[in-house]
């Protein structure tokens, strides 16, 4: 499965149940297309390994982030669900199961993000972005050291790889209304 192929899978799939939490979520700056593409950045090599399963079947499998952390001797999952909310930071929502419903995936991935946004300030959605990935303490120390908002992100590129995924994701046509 090519990058193309799995956005049209997040398209097909999770595109109307992203437009339903993002209306569910009051007046926010986040579109389909910025959650579709952070889904293709944390869940996408997931749904690259396993074309042929259902939605159903793919939303029992989303958890990443596999190893040890500061403190652990045993290697565990750290992210759940298509938006890989960290269970060190979620743990209620991680533990209740509710990682495996998309929707309510997406409306607590909106929570957290609005949670840096407010946090963060006024800042360009590229830093909330990135803050969702590496935390909005490593962004804010970026930002004021003058630094890319990715500078502490995974690979150093998140919310430029969110952003080149939201102009792939915007060229899939859709046979919704």
């Amino acid at each position: 499965m090519t990058e193309t192929q799995c956005l049209k899978w997040i398209k097909t799939n999770l595109g109307p149940v992203i437009s339903k939490a993002i209306a569910d979520s009051g007046p926010i700056p986040y579109t389909e297309s910025l959650i579709a593409a952070m889904v293709m950045r944390e869940t996408g090599i997931i749904i690259m390994r396993n074309p042929t399963l259902s939605l159903a079947s793919m939303s029992q499998i989303t958890r990443g982030d596999y190893g040890h952390r500061k403190g652990e001797t045993e290697k565990q999952y750290h992210g759940f669900g298509f938006m890989q909310i960290d269970i060190a930071s979620f743990p209620d929502f991680v533990k209740s199961g509710n990682w495996k419903d998309p929707y309510k995936t997406f409306i607590q991935a909106i929570k957290v993000l609005e949670a840096k946004r407010k946090y963060l300030g006024n800042v360009p959605l590229q830093a909330v972005v990135a803050a969702y990935n590496c935390g909005e303490g490593n962004v804010s120390k970026a930002i004021k050291a003058g630094k890319d908002v990715d500078t502490y992100t995974y690979n150093h590129d998140y919310s430029k790889e969110v952003w080149r995924f939201m102009g792939m994701y915007d060229t899939i046509p859709t046979d919704r209304p």
